[in-house]
């Protein structure tokens, strides 16, 4: 049974997470996006220690481990509702600066065109969509990531962004050898 949020807690401090997109390494989970629900304090302080690379231990949802973030973190977005703080913090795999990128959503189909746009709004090399599946098989490399949350977050993959010169030689092969059209 999944739970509807995970617990989060470091030196001393307690939020809850609705939302979280991750790796995993070795049972440990590098997080991508973390959204935590909890008091103004706590979530002040727990981001603060997020900021400075501290590790926190999330547990629920089957999990009992440690939860750092895989690379450095930012806010994407930071709510109060009543006396409630609701926070999302963010990697650099959603920065569209970036050859990778962190892409999820309610199932693969959906997965698959989100990454087909984002690989399309990062290159000058005109892509189609119907070479959306080609794409996804040969060229971004997809890594199934950890995931948790509203259905919004069943798939989660992160995907490697190839660059100009990589993506058209690949291309001009794959029209030439008839794979895409």
């Amino acid at each position: 049974m999944t739970t509807n949020y995970l617990t989060v807690k470091c030196a001393g401090f307690t939020a809850y997470c609705n939302a979280l997109i991750a790796r995993t390494d070795s049972g440990d989970l590098q997080a991508c996006m973390l959204s935590l629900i909890g008091t103004p304090s706590h979530i002040k302080s727990l981001s603060a220690l997020i900021y400075t690379g501290e590790s926190c231990h999330i547990s629920g949802d089957n999990l009992d481990t440690e939860l750092k973030f895989a690379g450095p973190t930012q806010t994407c977005r930071s709510r109060k509702i009543g006396e409630i703080v609701n926070k999302v913090l963010i990697t650099n795999f959603f920065s569209k600066n970036n050859n990778t990128a962190a892409v999820f959503g309610p199932d693969l189909p959906i997965v698959q065109e989100r990454a087909f746009r984002r690989l399309d709004a990062t290159t000058t090399i005109p892509l189609k969509p119907q070479w959306q599946e080609w794409l996804w098989k040969t060229m971004i490399y997809p890594e199934k990531l950890y995931s948790f949350g509203s259905s919004d977050f069943q798939e989660a993959y992160l995907l490697t962004i190839p660059c100009d010169e990589t993506l058209e030689s690949h291309v001009l092969e794959a029209i030439k050898n008839r794979q895409i059209q």
